[in-house]
Order: structure tokens, then C-alpha cells, then sequence
């Protein structure tokens, strides 16, 4: 038996994977006191925003991942739009975790708010359980990047960590951001080699920067 034979319909996209700081300890103490319904409102309410912003920008809200989005942008999406629509879901999140969750906790994690990574490549699509997936070295890539933004920096929120092949796609106008190169070693990615990335620093009202 031999399988139909399909023209791959291959797609270059900007994949965006972002997810919550300390995440883990935040869930474990909500419901150890019963409270989780504070976190509920504040997914919802980035879902909501994600939603709006997805129709003006033209992206795909891909998938929820248990504490962050994947989202898919064109590849024509402009540095300087994306940058700032990172820095608006941002301030967003910062004023919607002050409102629902901070005050029900007993104990703030030192670091709280939303990382990022961003990789640019071609991903298939494929019909997956009556809904669309992708699959593309830019999705693990994005993910990687993001997990591997808070190596050695003690303030990883509200950063975000490009490949340089994708930073230099965005063509982010030089001095829009605060910029720096990082070496960092990607888990199943280039062998484990320490490779050169692009981390930016957001400007978030009341988000701290950290180090490099």
C-alpha cells in the first residue's frame, strides 16, 4: 500500500512562541488555596486581546500551550509593528496579572511576566484531528529560543530572543530597541553548539530591564 502523493503547500511565517515567567510556582499556589479562577481571567483576557490584535495585524493565534501562545505572522510583517505589538500584549498581561492574580497571592515571584522567541522559516501544514498543525524547524526554534532567553539573565521578562536570520528579516530600524547579541546553546538545535542570537529589550510601563 503506497500513500497519495500530495504537493507539500509550504508556508514562510514568522513563529512567535511566548509564555509566563514562573508559571509553575504561580499555578502550584493557586491551587493549593483554592484560587485558580484569578489565572482563568487573566488567560481569557490575553486570549480576548490576542483575538482583537490577530484581525489589525494579520496573524494566526496558532495554539494555547498551557501558559503562553504560539502565533504565526506573514513573513511581509514589518520589525517595528511586531516590536510594538509585543510591547502593547505586554503591558496588557503586566496591568491584567495586577488586577486578577497579584492580589490573591501570598508571595510574588521575583520574576513575573512574558518572554519571547521568534524564528523565521517555511512550516507545512497538515490536518490534524479536524484541526490545522504545522510542523517547520521554526516552531522548535521559537520554543527553544524563548526557554533559553532566561539563561543567564536574572530579569528575563518582557525579552525577547530572535534568531539572527529572523531579526534580520524584521528589518528592525537600528536604535528602535534596545538590542544586544547573546551566545546561547539550543537544546537539540545545531548540535547543542552555542550559537549567536538577537535579544531585545521591550519598552513595558513599569517592566524592569534586566541583564544581558
Amino acid at each position: 500500500m503506497t500513500m497519495e502523493s500530495e504537493k507539500l503547500n509550504v508556508q514562510k511565517r514568522f513563529a512567535v512562541v511566548f509564555d509566563m515567567c514562573s508559571s509553575s510556582s504561580l499555578i502550584e499556589e493557586l491551587i493549593r488555596t483554592h484560587n485558580l479562577g484569578p489565572m482563568r481571567n487573566l488567560i481569557i483576557s490575553v486570549k480576548r486581546l490576542l483575538m482583537r490584535e490577530s484581525q489589525s495585524l494579520r496573524f494566526e493565534v496558532h495554539k494555547f500551550i498551557g501558559d503562553g501562545w504560539i502565533l504565526l505572522f506573514d513573513v511581509g510583517t514589518s520589525g517595528e509593528e511586531l516590536i510594538r505589538f509585543l510591547e502593547r500584549l505586554s503591558a496588557h498581561f503586566k496591568s491584567e496579572f495586577e488586577r486578577w492574580v497579584a492580589p490573591v497571592l501570598k508571595r510574588t515571584p521575583t520574576v513575573t511576566g512574558l518572554t519571547f522567541g521568534i524564528d523565521r522559516g517555511p512550516l507545512v501544514p497538515m490536518v490534524m484531528q479536524q484541526r490545522i498543525e504545522y510542523i517547520g524547524r521554526p516552531l522548535n526554534v521559537a520554543a527553544r529560543l524563548q526557554t533559553a532567553i532566561k539563561d543567564r539573565d536574572q530579569r528575563p521578562q518582557y525579552k525577547v530572543l530572535l534568531s539572527k536570520n529572523a531579526y534580520s528579516a524584521l528589518r528592525v530600524p537600528n536604535g528602535f530597541r534596545r538590542t544586544v547579541i547573546v551566545r546561547r546553546s539550543l537544546r537539540n538545535i545545531n548540535e547543542g553548539k552555542e550559537c549567536q542570537f538577537v535579544k531585545v529589550v521591550l519598552r513595558v510601563a513599569g517592566g524592569a530591564e534586566g541583564t544581558s
